[in-house]
């Protein structure tokens, strides 16, 4: 926040600075004609001043009667997706503008089809249009915007700069890939297994009948057996299976280092997102806990409207500021519904890397917080020995863990041994074919 005040401050300054130099230079020029007593050149100096105080007004004017909407055709797509971005200059004083240049600020690396910017002379009450299409390429939460619009006197003297206020986001979903064989609450393809921690029971599973006692309640009676024998029998269930699981994605910073850090993180999203597809087509619960920011909390969705007579400061003024100090887990509780797939992968797109907690402390901060009837899926760029504790200790206390490894072949077998100590499979996730390959027996111990 301060840097963005500081820069703000600096942007504003720029305009009263030119002024005080074009008032030193005539002044100096003033003293100049009386000391060589030449009132030509007084006149001369008089009329640039003038020339310099109209140019000066003219600008201001034309830039302060402007109004900028913006409109987007979606703003959630699936990545290749396209958007029509529709953008509205009107004129809303009653002067003229003799010539203006305004240009869309697009996100980089979007191709753009059409014109994203435009000169135009605006008559009173009159309205220019922008309209061009991006092609959205990249997972992520991205900004359209602002306009930048430039002006000046008719006599090229000074030209001024101002970037609006309207900015506008477009989320881009993660890629899904569709996984036929994977399941989370079975290691046989055939039908689910029973769970050590015997929270739940599954009233669809009968195990066994006992003799009615008294304070038991009547919706456990066992009728038919009931009859047949004349006492009343009560029916004891099985324990429910692992339904669902919640996701645990590590996006802590430091872990993705190198010229493949984009990549790798790009593939656990990937695979989060696949595995949330998956057990939603299931029907079973499920829910996710990051370390990562959440883009749309850490993104200015309105910046100051500004004047200034550099380009250069102009386009400073509209950085983005990414800088956040929230060290609170993103999370969607674990629960079945329809819609929870959706919201996981739209939480997804806009996640960020973050240095505040890493996945030890991640899941010790949330841990008590998630049901025991549903897996631990993390997902992570290595394993440490701290983390393999912390998954034993989740292990012993009733939770069932599967971990994802992505992308790293020197920390693979480290990884493996370490887990092997608490019987928790690691699965190796080098590239998102991997995912279509997945084998059920090796998920949900």
């Amino acid at each position: 926040m301060g840097t963005d005040t500081l820069k703000r401050s600096a942007t504003a300054e720029a305009p009263w600075k030119a002024n005080i130099k074009w008032a030193g230079l005539g002044a100096v020029a003033i003293v100049l004609a009386f000391w060589v007593r030449s009132p030509y050149m007084a006149f001369a100096v008089y009329s640039f001043l003038l020339l310099v105080a109209l140019a000066n007004l003219s600008s201001r004017a034309w830039l302060s009667g402007l109004d900028c909407e913006r409109e987007l055709s979606a703003e959630t797509v699936r990545q290749g997706e396209e958007i029509t971005v529709t953008v509205t200059v009107a004129n809303r004083r009653g002067w003229p503008i003799p010539w203006i240049f305004f240009e869309d600020i697009a996100p980089p690396g979007f191709p753009v089809t059409g014109d994203n910017s435009q000169l135009a002379v605006l008559m009173p009450g009159r309205a220019a249009t922008l309209q061009y299409t991006l092609r959205c390429t990249r997972r992520g939460y991205h900004r359209i915007g602002p306009l930048l619009m430039e002006s000046g006197d008719l006599f090229g003297l000074q030209k001024r700069f101002r970037t609006g206020k309207r900015q506008d986001y477009v989320s881009v979903l993660p890629t899904v890939a569709y996984i036929d064989t994977f399941t989370i609450s079975a290691r046989r393809p055939q039908g689910p297994i029973r769970i050590s921690n015997r929270i739940y029971e599954d009233p669809t599973r009968i195990a066994t009948l006992r003799e009615y006692v008294p304070g038991d309640p009547f919706n456990r009676i066992h009728w038919k057996a009931s009859a047949r024998t004349g006492e009343l029998f009560i029916k004891q269930n099985e324990p429910s299976t692992v339904l669902g699981a919640t996701l645990i994605l590590d996006l802590f910073g430091p872990l993705y280092q190198g010229e493949t850090a984009d990549a790798r993180m790009e593939l656990a999203i990937t695979t989060a997102a696949s595995v949330a597809y998956l057990l939603q087509m299931s029907g079973e619960q499920l829910g996710m806990v990051t370390n990562a920011r959440d883009a749309s909390e850490v993104a200015r969705y309105e910046v100051a409207e500004t004047q200034t007579l550099s380009r250069q400061d102009a386009d400073a003024s509209i950085e983005e500021d990414v800088t956040s100090d929230l060290l609170s887990p993103l999370e969607v509780p674990t629960r079945r519904s329809p819609i929870q797939a959706r919201t996981i992968i739209e939480n997804l797109a806009r996640v960020l890397p973050s240095d505040g907690l890493d996945a030890s402390n991640l899941i010790l901060n949330t841990f008590r917080r998630l049901p025991r009837d549903a897996a631990l899926i993390p997902i992570v760029p290595t394993v440490t020995d701290d983390f393999a504790l912390t998954l034993g200790a989740m292990k012993l206390s009733g939770f069932p863990v599967t971990v994802f490894l992505i992308a790293n072949n020197a920390n693979y077998f480290e990884a493996a041994r370490l887990l092997a100590a608490h019987e928790i499979d690691v699965i190796h996730i080098e590239h998102e074919r991997n995912l279509h390959e997945l084998s059920p027996d090796r998920i949900g111990r």
